[in-house]
């Protein structure tokens, strides 16, 4: 006596269910099938990855709380100005840190929190609402508060993206570009630092905190602009180590809107 199911048979009608043998001929061929699917998953994996252009080398460490010590100001955007570095200040989520550190300002301090870095840029996002206290004087030496320095007489043309710097630096990935155009905007309306992703032609990238008409407020005429290929006159700046870029508020034009771009031709600049 048989099992039904238990053997073979040569007959050509002959078909299978799932608690049954497999019929030989069916077996082969499902075997053969399956590692063509699973060539072709893993051939397409590769090509989707490959053509996905890199959301940049940014680092946003939580795991790692560090403190810095420097003169607090408040204008145009919070920034602790340490012996070394210039450095924006901001809070936790999609606002900036202008309420917690209200106390603090004009005053040499002391910051606990995270670093974002991204291309040598650096920002500072508060671990707490007490991560900021007054510094210890007797610990710490005069910190010098430099001038706004303007570099160009004139406006020359650049043309990039404006981004908002905190998601840009390692808090987004990616912080660039049309898939995360509504964050951007979402952070800036927030009063996180905008700033300007280009490329030098010297290849060095510079990640320029944004002013229009030398203030830190960002016209909400001008979200249409955020995440876009964008050309722009603007004067390039410096405050301490920090890069700026003065923009002409009526230059700006679009040059490609709500399109992903390849890495090597997002951003250019142009002018001297």
């Amino acid at each position: 006596m048989s099992i039904p199911g238990t053997h073979e048979t040569n007959d050509p009608d002959a078909f299978y269910v799932g608690y049954l043998t497999t019929p030989k001929k069916h077996r082969t061929a499902i075997i053969l099938t399956m590692i063509v699917i699973a060539l072709w998953a893993l051939c397409m994996s590769l090509m989707l990855v490959l053509a996905q252009r890199s959301p940049g080398l940014a680092t946003w460490d939580i795991s790692n709380e560090e403190t810095w010590t420097g003169f607090l100001l408040e204008d145009p955007y919070p920034m602790l100005v340490t012996e070394q570095e210039t450095l924006l200040v901001v809070n936790m989520g999609k606002r900036d840190a202008r309420a917690a550190l209200e106390p603090f300002y004009d005053s040499q301090v002391t910051i606990s929190g995270y670093q974002l870095i991204r291309d040598g840029r650096r920002i500072i996002e508060l671990s707490s609402p007490d991560s900021v206290r007054a510094a210890d004087l007797q610990n710490t030496s005069a910190f010098h508060v430099p001038d706004l320095e303007v570099l160009d007489e004139e406006p020359t043309i650049h043309i990039g993206e404006i981004i908002d710097g905190k998601c840009y630096l390692g808090a987004m990935k990616p912080g660039d570009g049309f898939a995360h155009r509504s964050c951007a905007i979402l952070c800036i309306k927030g009063g996180l630092p905008p700033m300007f992703a280009f490329e030098q032609r010297d290849e060095r990238t510079e990640i320029p905190l944004i002013l229009i008409e030398d203030k830190a407020h960002f016209p909400e005429e001008h979200y249409q602009f955020v995440a876009c290929r964008v050309e722009l006159l603007a004067r390039r700046a410096r405050f301490g180590t920090l890069p700026i870029l003065l923009i002409e508020p009526d230059s700006i034009r679009v040059l490609e809107d709500l399109l992903p771009h390849p890495s090597t031709t997002l951003f250019e600049t142009s002018g001297t």
